[in-house]
């Protein structure tokens, strides 16, 4: 792991935990205001779609202007954006504004993912991305504690996530070495990148709508069979606590084999125990049920950065910037259409159906990585930085 990693892991942590203050303060605030329940899911559609946008403008934003001062406009963006939210208080206002930070934030992530693949060689760059996983759910964590501190009916949380969100730039601003090279085309390129790696383009796109629903419906399924409200908070903590245990060591055994191998394993374990939660979940102890959602959730949230690692081994460090961009754009556009998808299923068939429909998807995305591997052998675990690996 490079030394000069450590400032944007800094850098990460400041933002995701401005991002968790935010996770539950916008939807309870906006409760508080009286908001409708369908407004309060426009909010949540609109982060979603400003991420979408995102994701498009950023490969043009760094041609332009480069990593470091597109970090820092994004991060300007996002908390002009956080300070806004209490002083215009209506409907419509927040789901624009709401919109503005999913924009920003979809910049960020993908200025930082693109500087992990961009400054790592193929044959550590999963490690570099299990890391950075990892710090990204701290900070979630770190900044949901925060929220506790402070009355969510206040500006004091609004103040609070903004000056953390502000702050993120400061250390990138003194970050050792030169950021990855600029991007050379300004567009995102679809179908080049499907190309060029299969498995990348299908794996962000299924990933996505699995995890989607996985993460905003999991809730009402633990509702619906009964848990409490704070079992249900117990419950979304076992898969949270899951999701960073295997990020690291994920990451290295990506590192020393072939990435689809270790997608396939990561979806084969992910429906397996998703079908067994589908089948066995309402009968389990509820000690049982925490263990399974811990397993389940190390193998759910360990399979993106895995397909984007392997999709920058295949087009290139000089293309990370364009290629984690467009993984970005579809991974969105699979966690906006799954949860609608999802919660069909589950109004026609019973809340278990749930994890029967992602048990799907990961058996689709194994299925068709299996059907690569076949034809494609895998890039060259190439040390020196920057070589082109092989197509």
């Amino acid at each position: 792991m490079q030394k000069s990693f450590t400032p944007l892991l800094l850098s990460v942590f400041l933002l995701v935990s401005g991002n968790g203050v935010l996770s539950t303060l916008i939807p309870l605030r906006a409760r508080l205001e009286g908001f409708s329940d369908i407004t309060i899911a426009f909010i949540g559609s609109s982060y979603f779609t400003g991420m979408l946008i995102g994701s498009l403008v950023v490969p043009w934003v760094v041609l332009r202007i480069g990593q470091v001062r597109g970090f820092i406009i994004c991060v300007l963006m996002g908390a002009v954006a956080i300070l806004s939210l209490p002083s215009l208080i209506e409907p419509w206002s927040w789901v624009l504004l709401r919109g503005v930070i999913g924009l920003s934030l979809a910049g960020l992530y993908a200025i930082a993912e693109s500087w992990f693949n961009g400054k790592s060689d193929n044959a550590h760059r999963g490690s570099a991305l299990g890391i950075y996983s990892v710090v990204q759910y701290l900070g979630w964590s770190v900044g949901n504690q925060v929220f506790r501190l402070a009355d969510p009916g206040g500006l004091t949380l609004f103040l609070v996530a903004a000056t953390i969100v502000a702050g993120a730039s400061l250390p990138l601003l003194m970050a050792p070495g030169e950021p990855p090279q600029r991007p050379k085309r300004r567009a995102l390129r679809f179908g080049w990148l499907f190309t060029m790696s299969p498995v990348g383009f299908v794996g962000a796109l299924l990933i996505g709508a699995s995890n989607g629903p996985f993460w905003s419906l999991s809730q009402i399924f633990a509702a619906d069979i009964g848990l409490t409200p704070a079992e249900v908070g117990t419950l979304m903590t076992a898969f949270m606590l899951g999701s960073a245990t295997l990020q690291i060591p994920i990451g290295r055994a990506s590192d020393t084999y072939d990435r689809r191998t270790i997608l396939v394993c990561l979806c084969l374990a992910s429906a397996l125990l998703e079908i067994a939660l589908a089948r066995y979940g309402v009968t389990l102890q509820h000690v049982a049920l925490y263990a399974l959602a811990f397993a389940l959730g190390s193998v759910v949230s360990t399979q993106y950065y895995v397909a984007a690692a392997h999709a920058v081994d295949r087009t290139g460090s000089e293309h990370a910037v364009e290629t984690t961009s467009a993984l970005l754009f579809l991974y969105s556009i699979g966690a906006i259409s799954g949860p609608p998808i999802a919660s069909y299923v589950m109004t026609s068939f019973g809340p278990a159906a749930l994890y029967g429909y992602t048990a799907l998807l990961h058996l689709a995305l194994l299925a068709f990585t299996l059907r690569q591997m076949l034809y494609r052998a895998p890039p060259v675990l190439r040390s020196a930085e920057g070589r082109m690996p092989q197509p």
